[in-house]
């Protein structure tokens, strides 16, 4: 049996440090250029940006990594938000299942 799992809003989920969010700045125009750009810094990993796949891999890769210890029999395959789990019987699946969620 196989489940597969997909994390909702995976890059948005994951925090950027404080010192890190000036690197994910970005400024915007005021209409006509009547009023001074505005500045904003994500709080949370973008989407879009080019180093932020990476950085979505690693942290899920980290955070699964405890249950990976665990598996036994089981089977774990994870790509950036998504969760593949398999095993030889529907009872391990549901273990893992759980001890993933």
């Amino acid at each position: 049996p196989v489940v597969v799992l997909d994390i909702k809003d995976c890059f948005f989920s994951i925090p950027l440090a404080p010192q890190d969010r000036e690197r994910f700045a970005f400024t915007v125009p005021s209409l006509n250029l009547k009023k001074p750009a505005r500045r904003y810094q994500w709080k949370v990993l973008p989407q879009g940006m080019k180093n932020s796949p990476v950085i979505c891999q690693r942290v899920v890769s980290v955070i699964l990594e405890p249950v990976r210890k665990t598996m036994g029999r089981a089977r774990m395959i994870h790509y950036m938000d998504d969760i593949l789990l398999a095993a030889p019987s529907r009872g391990e699946v549901k273990e893992l299942q759980q001890k993933v969620i």
